[in-house]
């Protein structure tokens, strides 16, 4: 019974996170950063390397999508050349989407098993109602679903926490070597997925020091199980992404860059209140259950509570103070959150419903209900019609080939074929002849245009000089901020362009919002310098452009079409 129970919830929570993965496709819309990692899969073919190009996150997760793409090429998805690689190179060319597909289906998969890890966790650490309780909590809250939705390493990220939590658990319990091996494994998968999710480690070595907390000092010093467990992780670790120390530059250039920006923010920001905030608005009654059952574990103190601590104390400290406040970076703590929120739940129900198991069903469904609405929701949105899709195919009938375009944030922007890419494309197989009329074919009667970037990037800094006292140009970020500028229409039209496409989701925060009140010279500067480009430029009564046509939809931030005069 308890196994067709955990069956019916894995396949419920799978069902909700498959749907509606496919939005975009075969087009490549979703998520701004899952660019980045698809590009990084795809080069593990095109170069035949495992080196990634994304180095914004470990290898993990780009290398399990790039195991996908290989399995489903197996199987029989696609066109088929001579070799796997070199069909997959094609295919990364003519069907870029499909890696984001694949990786979306396996971050749906891992974010489907987290159930099953926290009802087992529940169940060993407290009872089997708080297992139920908390494992369907996290089946159906908003969080997990979104993320599962991107091809993005979140959400094996939180699996593999969980895991880690798990099997802390065992080693505090049972304190036998394959727990400490088990612990040690998945911390370094957990790393491997993803960075912020290191403090979970700290599990570990505070699971092992409660069980042996006569002595904490030779418990942490002299324990060959927890050395092991050490060891372990790090070598799953280099297993799972070994540039992570064979390029450890240019994960280090990046991180520090990212480091100097968790303060540049355009608004004011509440440090730490928005995990509180976020969790009641993301949740609703389910989130102020997760608050309530943080307070609950405190007053509790079980063993749990100290392992599940060591990991959320530090980890809120340091993502609480970040400017870029989402809960997202925190995906990997819901497990403990759903425990939490499980743990009160029942705690009430046992001293006020007297044993009647009817009113902790109706609790449960109270609290589940309103989530499992808005991911229906969410899901029913994914689905609507994107207008990327509507203005690519507008420039597609009314643009001759060749036409010059220009656009910047390209995640916001329609997709159209590019000249440069079918050129370099062609290039790479001139001596294919299956390949190329395979090209052919696809490229037959559908024009492709040129690109001009927006934006362009100054060799040095440009500082204005009611700035230059104010900025520190040692920070990557101020650096940065000052380098970026704008081509201006008449260096538009030096570069040929005819068409500017704008997303109003990339330039509406600076038009339509709040110039930032902070009294930081960086952020005012980066806010007024892109609000005086972006009104100019869609000003009615600007004559270097005329809007030509406006697509908009009630769930979609529109996109103009401006012809350059």
């Amino acid at each position: 019974m308890r196994l067709a129970g955990l069956g019916g919830l894995f396949v419920v929570a799978l069902l909700m996170r498959l749907w509606g993965i496919e939005q975009g496709y075969p087009d490549f819309y979703g998520h701004v950063d899952e660019i980045g990692v698809a590009a990084s899969v795809w080069n593990y073919f095109r170069a035949w390397t495992l080196l990634p190009t994304e180095f914004t996150y470990p290898a993990l997760y780009s290398y399990t999508v790039a195991a996908g793409l290989w399995f489903a090429h197996v199987w029989g998805w696609g066109p088929k050349l001579d070799a796997v690689a070199e069909t997959l190179t094609l295919v990364s060319y003519l069907d870029p989407a499909r890696s984001a597909l694949v990786g979306r289906a396996i971050s749906a998969i891992f974010s489907a098993m987290v159930p099953l890890v926290t009802y087992r966790l529940g169940r060993r650490a407290y009872n089997t109602q708080v297992a139920w309780v908390s494992a369907v909590f996290v089946a159906v809250a908003m969080l997990p679903v979104v993320q599962a939705h991107q091809a993005l390493p979140d959400s094996m990220m939180a699996f593999c926490a969980v895991l880690c939590f798990y099997f802390s658990w065992q080693l505090y319990k049972e304190g036998r070597w394959w727990d400490y091996a088990l612990a040690g494994v998945a911390a370094g998968l957990v790393v491997a997925s993803k960075f912020n999710g290191s403090l979970v480690a700290l599990a570990i070595p505070v699971a092992h020091g409660m069980r042996h907390g006569h002595d904490m000092r030779l418990a942490i010093c002299f324990a060959p199980k927890l050395w092991l467990a050490i060891a372990l992780a790090f070598l799953t670790l280099f297993a799972g992404s070994p540039y992570i120390f064979f390029a450890h530059d240019k994960y280090w250039a990046l991180a520090s860059y990212q480091f100097s920006s968790l303060d540049f923010a355009l608004s004011e920001k509440q440090p730490w209140w928005w995990i509180v905030r976020g969790l009641v608005e993301a949740e609703w009654l389910l989130g102020s259950l997760m608050v309530g059952g943080l307070l609950w574990s405190l007053y509790r103190r079980e063993p749990a509570d100290w392992i599940f601590w060591a990991a959320w104390l530090p980890s809120f400290l340091y993502i609480g103070s970040w400017t870029r406040e989402s809960l997202h970076y925190l995906l990997h703590f819901y497990p403990f959150l759903a425990l939490g929120a499980a743990r009160l739940l029942v705690a009430g129900y046992e001293r006020f419903a007297g044993g009647r198991i009817y009113v902790l069903y109706a609790l449960v469904l109270c609290c589940a209900l309103p989530g499992f609405y808005q991911i229906q929701a969410y899901n029913r949105q994914l689905q609507e019609p994107d207008l990327r899709p509507q203005a690519a195919a507008w420039i597609v009938a009314n643009l001759p080939d060749g036409t010059r375009l220009a656009m910047n944030w390209l995640p916001y922007c329609p997709r159209v074929p590019l000249t440069d890419a079918r050129r370099a494309i062609a290039e790479y197989y001139a001596g294919d002849r299956q390949a190329q009329k395979l090209l052919q074919e696809i490229w037959a009667e559908i024009p492709a245009y040129e690109l001009v970037n927006l934006e362009v990037w100054l060799k040095k800094p440009f500082v204005p000089e009611a700035y230059r006292d104010k900025v520190d140009l040692s920070d990557p970020e101020t650096n940065r901020v000052f380098r970026r500028h704008w081509l201006s229409p008449r260096q538009l039209r030096e570069r040929g362009v005819e068409y500017i496409v704008l997303p109003e989701a990339a330039y509406g925060r600076f038009v339509h919002g709040e110039p930032p009140v902070l009294a930081e010279g960086v952020a005012q500067y980066h806010f007024a310098k892109n609000r005086a480009y972006f009104s100019d430029l869609i000003d009615p009564d600007n004559l270097s452009t005329e809007e030509i046509i406006r697509f908009e939809s009630d769930t979609g931030a529109p996109i103009s079409i401006y012809r350059l005069r």
